[in-house]
């Protein structure tokens, strides 16, 4: 069913209302006017709560952050809060930019086949980056910086006035970092291809994660189209993760220039241009017009944008935007397939029938194999591994020679055994070998896939039914039983891919999704730390399945936290408790594949430490805080199991 914007209210406050010019999923914003004391009445922009909005607790938080935080920010390049009010639900009284917003006029040139020059670009930019850093510099009532970050500097929340003016606004997802304010959350908002690396992981924000927001825009004015695509919200997500820039590489721009851009865009905060500021003085070599010029031809793009009249001096009224649907609640009931699926063995033997996100499963667990067939309704029975949208979900160890990678099929290049945590030096051995390739470990009939590139885990499968990711959504309470229920049914609509299905349903945001994925990835990694027994063998060369996620986990991190829970669940007390007495010393000759130039800080550290006999308690203690207790145990285990050291 169409969602109905409210009714246009014809007052305010005191402010007489003209028109309705946005409704989003937060707010609808109305043009007003104010009347003065003398002179002609003034327009304002009103931004009122949707009353769905304005019945929750977070939303009402967040509302009043908005205000609080913009009436700390007074700057020519940022949008003024005039006032705030309620009528039937809180308002935001706001200074009025008669034009279009940035992302209306790079709509208005893609039509008519235009672009900003560079000049114009800088110089956009360089205001706004004016305005950011008022925003980042703001101030409390006792005068200590605010910590403001903006999280959401978009081009649509980038203001162009038909005089040239450029305005940030929309502090909706702002940050304050100061206690006992609302809106402190480092959860991941803002628009989808301006998030930074850091938002999509779930790291920190920073002031540096509004100046890449701020380099992506400047980016895509220089290439005309966007700079983070993919074939799905989750691609894009990915693109974002690694700062893959490659566009930016390749374009026909300046070099001094480009470098600018690609500073600005470092994955890594602390790698980045470090201000808002920085970055609008190392655009100022570029402003090769006078910025008088550049603003009247800004100005003059803004007013045939946005359809001024230069005669009246008027902008003709807007109409309503439409609702955003991606912010609306999603709806209960979806269109179902009802399709079943016929699986037998080659000699006719049945297996079941199925529903196509019940077949899925049976092949991710290896109740239905490779050579088993299937059959739709009326149609020819064909083998799974023969058929694209099921072939995905095999597991690379249950194919056939003819379609898995060759490598499969001869002897692995290195085998481990999972007894006494083997896990640990399988890993970390290929950690130091940089290898790329699969491990395929097993273990009383439960069987996990764990792709490496350049040593680094990227994609982690798993046969066990309670390791698929919706599986692990619902036990997390991201999901309902019924809504998995609803996404897997429609599951072929989207390439047989979970994760696009629920965030083409809105029934999960495409980061918190992409932080979900992270985490049950990890987790069915961590999971192999505890196995008593079992086989590990790596395949080199073996690529991950087309389907994988690839993750980048940190290698080191998850080894850490990997002999933490073999150390919580006491799975190496024995050898402790044998050895508390005893000292440690390197050993004589390190294994062939360790480089001391490359080893992690702790390990070298620890060897510098024994490189006479040093007791166990000393050892330990040196790595021990108060922040990270039992630190010193997990180092000396990860030397142990890479025979780095050994006991006197």
């Amino acid at each position: 069913m169409t969602e109905q914007p409210p009714a246009t209210p014809t007052r305010l406050g005191p402010y007489e209302v003209v028109d309705r010019i946005a409704v989003g999923g937060m707010a609808e914003v109305f043009r007003a006017k104010e009347q003065r004391g003398a002179g002609e009445p003034r327009l304002v922009c009103i931004k009122r709560m949707l009353p769905h909005v304005a019945a929750e607790k977070d939303g009402l938080a967040m509302f009043e952050e908005e205000a609080r935080l913009a009436a700390r920010v007074s700057h020519p390049n940022v949008v003024e809060l005039l006032g705030v009010g309620t009528v039937d639900q809180p308002y935001l009284a706001l200074e009025y930019v008669p034009g279009c917003d940035l992302w209306r006029l790079t709509r208005w040139l893609a039509r008519e086949g235009q672009r900003l020059d560079p000049s114009e670009a800088v110089f956009l930019m360089r205001e706004m980056l004016s305005g950011l850093q008022a925003v980042h510099d703001a101030k409390g009532d006792d005068g200590e910086p605010l910590g403001i970050v903006h999280r959401d500097v978009s081009p649509s929340n980038i203001l162009l006035s038909v005089h040239g003016d450029v305005k940030l606004g929309d502090f909706g997802i702002a940050k304050a970092a100061i206690q006992g304010l609302p809106g402190a959350s480092n959860r991941a908002k803002g628009k989808l291809g301006y998030l930074a690396p850091e938002q999509v992981t779930g790291g920190v924000l920073t002031h540096a994660t509004d100046v890449f927001a701020a380099t992506v825009i400047l980016a895509e004015l220089l290439l005309g189209r966007p700079l983070f695509t993919g074939a799905s919200e989750l691609a894009v997500l990915l693109a974002i993760r690694d700062a893959s820039i490659q566009p930016v590489v390749d374009a026909p721009i300046r070099a001094e220039l480009k470098e600018v851009v690609a500073a600005g865009l470092a994955a890594e905060p602390a790698d980045r241009i470090p201000s808002a500021a920085a970055l609008r003085d190392a655009l100022a070599p570029f402003e090769a017009d006078a910025a008088e010029d550049v603003r009247g031809r800004l100005a003059s793009r803004v007013q045939r944008a946005s359809g001024f009249d230069v005669d009246t001096q008027r902008t003709p009224a807007l109409e309503a935007a439409p609702v955003d649907r991606a912010a609306m609640p999603t709806p209960t009931t979806v269109d179902l397939p009802t399709e079943f699926y016929v699986v037998t063995t080659r000699d006719g033997e049945r297996i079941g029938t199925f529903v196509f996100a019940g077949l899925v499963e049976a092949i991710t667990t290896g109740k239905v194999g490779p050579d088993d067939l299937v059959r739709l309704g009326d149609g020819p029975a064909q083998p799974v591994q023969e058929l694209e949208p099921l072939l995905q979900h095999l597991p690379m160890s249950s194919m056939t020679p003819i379609t898995q990678d060759a490598r499969l099929a001869g002897e692995p290049d290195m085998r481990r055994n999972l007894a006494g945590g083997g896990i640990v030096r399988a890993i970390a051995e290929s950690a130091l070998r940089k290898d790329s390739g699969l491990w395929l470990c097993e273990f009383r009939g439960v069987r996990k896939e764990i792709y490496v590139a350049q040593g680094e885990p990227e994609f982690v499968s798993s046969n066990v039914a309670e390791e698929m990711l919706g599986e692990f959504l619902v036990r997390q309470k991201v999901i309902e039983r019924t809504e998995l229920d609803m996404a897997l049914a429609v599951l072929p609509r989207h390439d047989g891919r979970l994760g696009d299905t629920l965030v083409a349903l809105g029934l999960v945001e495409p980061v918190d999704l992409f932080q979900h994925i992270a985490r049950q990835v990890r987790e069915r990694m961590l999971d192999l730390f505890v196995w008593e027994a079992g086989t590990a063998e790596l395949y080199r060369g073996v690529p991950p399945p087309p389907r994988g996620f690839p993750l980048g986990l940190d290698v080191w991190g998850i080894l850490d936290e990997g002999i933490g829970k073999r150390l919580r669940a006491g799975l190496e007390e024995r050898r402790f408790r044998t050895h508390m007495l005893d000292s440690l010393e390197r050993m004589r000759q390190l294994p062939s594949f360790v480089d001391e130039n490359h080893l992690p800080p702790d390990l070298a550290r620890l060897l510098d430490l024994v490189l006479v006999p040093s007791p166990l308690t000393t050892v330990v203690e040196a790595f021990e805080t108060t922040r990270d207790p039992g630190r010193g145990y997990r180092i000396v285990l990860l030397a142990l199991a890479l025979e780095l050291v050994q006991w006197v």
